[in-house]
C-alpha cells in the first residue's frame, strides 16, 4: 500500500460560478426589458420637454447597461470559460500523476 497522496483539482466551484454568473446575465436581461417597458408605457402618456429629458437620462442609462450586460457575457463565456477549461486540464493530468505518482518506480 502506498502512502502516496491523491491529488485532484476542485473544480466544481468554477462550474458553479460559470452557472450562477449565466443566471445573473439572465436576471440582468429581464430587469433591462422591465426597465424598458415601464419607460415605453410611462413615455406613451407623456409629452413635452420634462419627458424629452427623461428619455434622454433613461436612453443614456440604458445604453451604459447595455455595456455592462456585454461584459458580464463576455467575462463569463471567455474568461471564467477559459480558467474552467484550464482547471479541467489541470484535473486530468492530475488523474494521470494519481494512476503512477513516482514516475517509473515500480511499488
Amino acid at each position: 500500500m502506498s502512502n502516496a497522496e491523491f491529488k485532484s483539482a476542485d473544480t466544481s466551484k468554477i462550474a458553479k460560478f460559470q452557472e450562477e454568473s449565466k443566471k445573473a446575465c439572465a436576471e440582468f436581461k429581464a430587469i433591462k426589458k422591465e426597465f424598458q417597458r415601464i419607460n415605453k408605457e410611462l413615455l406613451s402618456g407623456w409629452k413635452g420637454v420634462g419627458a424629452d429629458a427623461y428619455k434622454y437620462e433613461t436612453d443614456h442609462i440604458l445604453e451604459k447597461i447595455g455595456s455592462v450586460d456585454d461584459v458580464l457575457e463576455m467575462i463569463n463565456n471567455s474568461a471564467v470559460k477559459d480558467i474552467r477549461d484550464n482547471y479541467s486540464k489541470l484535473d486530468d493530468d492530475l488523474a494521470e500523476f494519481n494512476k503512477n505518482p513516482y514516475g517509473n518506480e515500480s511499488e
